[in-house]
């Protein structure tokens, strides 16, 4: 049954009204919310990228996207970017589920997003068999981490010292935004950050969660008094006096531009005073973290699974953003059913330093691929090999699959620290 409820984008002067129903329906005190925050909404708010059901007057579904840069493989040297659109904030109150009211707002983005030149859609999905049927696909993973840190493992100092030095939340966003920026350029899957987003990263401007405690926040300087590295973490309830045994940190974010930084971070993390287990969430599932222990199984993996979807709208323009570990030529045809933006025969001609996707329509195929199998292995988080035992790829030249295989191979698996 498809809804009578009226789609469309949502002005300022609407933002409460949206901001209750979205986070109703994800389970959020409706209420919640105060001056400083409703400032920040105003802040980020672009009327053309954020839609609204309505009926009877009332909001019944949200959608909100942002532009933003991915970070895509571009060989030994810093990852290139990538411009996209980034889906977040989608509901849909229970009273008004399959009724046709995701489908509308989704199918209407993405065509915005395709319009305005945007090549992928990214998001996180709250749930698997939702998001595949708008061409989304997993394509990066991440993992949970528990840390035994009451074993006092020896970490790997780092070649060089550095000073490590607190700061406070809201100084934070100035030295941590390069760090960011360029810690980002060393893996593909990292999204950018604006002001607002470390604003809200940080639980600033009253975007703080209520009983959730003030991040602390440390800085890792070099010999040369510049910011290499950062971290954040936060104690977790509980009783120190009474249960010593069971203290427990989170670490919100511990993110280097250096290897140098990146040990004087986990030397201080496994070193602070009273703390047992550390708990470290949605991080890369390949973390060298184990790596630099003296016994790396104090470092455990607790949890993988999908993170970041991606779905491809402009097929030229992604392949010939990213760059590949083997030189080849291959003509794939990319079949889209679930919206048809990436429908279409392309001739990929690429190598560790260059890399040309064009549209060739005559061409004859050596791959016959779904979109999302494309999505899946952009950023070498999934192998062609399991898009193949998956139904998504059927080869038309023998040995195809292998040679994009080898395309496509990257050292490091895509992570994204921003979540969204």
């Amino acid at each position: 049954m498809m809804s009578s409820a009226e789609i469309r984008h949502v002005q300022q002067d609407e933002i409460a009204p949206w901001l209750r129903a979205l986070r109703a329906t994800l389970l959020i005190n409706p209420a919640a919310g105060n001056e400083r925050s409703l400032a920040w909404w105003q802040e980020v708010w672009d009327p053309d990228r954020v839609f609204g059901g309505y009926a009877e007057g009332r909001c019944v579904a949200t959608l909100r996207t942002f532009p933003t840069t991915l970070t895509v493989p571009s060989g030994p040297a810093e990852c290139a970017e990538l411009p996209i659109d980034a889906l977040t904030q989608v509901t849909v109150a229970g009273t008004h589920r399959r009724q046709g009211l995701l489908t509308r707002m989704l199918t209407q983005s993405l065509q915005n997003a395709k319009d305005r030149g945007e090549a992928a859609s990214l998001l996180r999905a709250a749930e698997w068999p939702i998001y595949g049927r708008f061409g989304y696909w997993p394509a990066a993973m991440g993992a949970n981490y528990r840390i035994l840190s009451m074993r006092r493992p020896q970490v790997l100092p780092p070649a060089t010292a550095h000073q490590l030095v607190g700061i406070d939340p809201e100084l934070l966003p100035a030295p941590a935004a390069e760090v960011h920026r360029r810690a980002r350029m060393r893996r593909a899957g990292h999204i950018d950050r604006t002001p607002a987003d470390w604003q809200r990263r940080l639980g600033l401007s009253g975007l703080r969660p209520s009983g959730v405690r003030e991040p602390v926040c440390v800085l890792a300087r070099n010999a040369d008094g510049r910011v290499d590295g950062y971290a954040l973490w936060r104690a977790n309830d509980g009783d120190l006096l009474l249960h010593p045994d069971q203290v427990q940190v989170t670490i919100d974010e511990v993110l280097a531009a250096t290897d140098d930084a990146y040990r004087a971070l986990w030397h201080y993390l496994l070193n602070l005073d009273l703390v047992r287990v550390l708990l470290l969430q949605a991080y890369a599932v390949d973390e060298p973290l184990e790596w630099l222990l003296s016994d790396g199984r104090a470092a455990q993996r607790t949890w993988i699974g999908d993170n970041d979807w991606l779905r491809l709208l402009d097929v030229p323009a992604a392949l010939s953003a990213r760059r590949y570990a083997s030189t080849d030529r291959l003509v794939l045809e990319v079949v889209d059913r679930d919206g048809g933006w990436a429908a279409g025969r392309y001739t990929l001609d690429g190598g560790p330093t260059h890399a040309e996707c064009r549209a060739t329509p005559a061409a004859t195929a050596d791959l016959r691929l779904s979109q999302r199998a494309l999505a899946g292995v952009y950023l070498g988080g999934n192998t062609v090999a399991s898009q193949q035992l998956a139904g998504l790829v059927d080869e038309e030249t023998p040995g195809a699959a292998a040679r994009l295989e080898s395309m496509f191979w990257t050292a490091q698996q895509p992570w994204n620290a921003t979540p969204f």
